[in-house]
């Protein structure tokens, strides 16, 4: 695993060698970027689905292609997952989502799927939000949301628009394939509180939540058991493997019914 000082030397190097430098919208948060790639590497995701490309598409990107260097060929070869090590991510601007892509290296492009798609004004449950007019199937290990802006949506209910900064946005998108999720899935939103906390309200499965003040972010935990043979086995491979990288002992007949990656 890279140290955090490791990674600041490496997206300083790919800011300053990236020709589109000053076309980035957005700045480097290094504690918010160091979080996530260690949070990929310590709990052995193997998928990624992220709603908002940036910074933190190329740390995803980074950090699934490390988990696949170690333990891909025995996940592929043992588990019938879906999308093994592929990393999907969404976005409202073509024009910002190429920026973003483009400083991807090529080695890492292969296992990422980039999708631009229009977030429409909706209701859920009477509330107003937001959701994406196209989302792919997808099986993600790891859900990041951090995307769209408010002022990206689209349309308009009773003359309520998201044009106002203070217009926080609220995507319900996660709530549509909530059933499909498997077990031991993780979600974090970077901000977006009163986001998380609509979610959080409107989940049907059983769901850990941490928010956390100082990162300013929430983070969730499917806790349940397996679904069936197959998830059963992955999230085995996945909790043996965390393991792995944080460098601790694998028990004698280590089983999911014995042990969860919590919080």
């Amino acid at each position: 695993m890279l140290s955090k000082i490791e990674l600041t030397k490496n997206l300083s190097d790919l800011q300053k060698n990236n020709e589109n430098y000053h076309q980035i919208p957005y700045d480097l948060e290094i504690d918010d970027l160091f979080f996530l790639y260690s949070l990929v590497r310590e709990r052995a995701v193997t998928s990624i689905l992220e709603f908002g490309t940036g910074w933190s598409t190329y740390v995803l990107a980074l950090s699934l292609n490390e988990n696949r260097q170690l333990f891909g060929e025995s996940h592929i070869r043992t588990v019938r997952h879906p999308n093994p090590f592929k990393m999907l991510t969404i976005d409202a601007s073509l024009e910002y989502q190429n920026i973003a892509i483009e400083r991807i290296p090529e080695e890492l492009l292969s296992n990422v799927e980039a999708v631009v798609s229009t977030p429409t004004i909706t209701q859920f449950d009477g509330v107003l939000c937001h959701k994406f007019d196209h989302l792919p199937n997808f099986t993600p290990d790891l859900i990041y949301l951090d995307g769209p802006d408010h002022g990206q949506v689209h349309g308009d209910i009773n003359g309520f628009r998201y044009l106002e900064s203070y217009t926080q946005p609220i995507a319900a998108d996660i709530l549509a394939i909530e059933p499909y999720l498997w077990p031991e899935t993780l979600i974090v939103t970077d901000g977006r509180t009163a986001n998380a906390r609509f979610l959080a309200d409107r989940f049907k499965r059983n769901w850990q939540v941490l928010h956390d003040p100082f990162g300013d972010r929430t983070i969730f935990r499917l806790s349940e058991t397996p679904m069936g043979q197959i998830s059963e086995q992955h999230i085995n491979f996945r909790l043996e493997r965390a393991r792995q990288v944080n460098q601790k002992e694998i028990p004698e007949g280590f089983n999911s019914n014995l042990g969860s990656i919590s919080f």
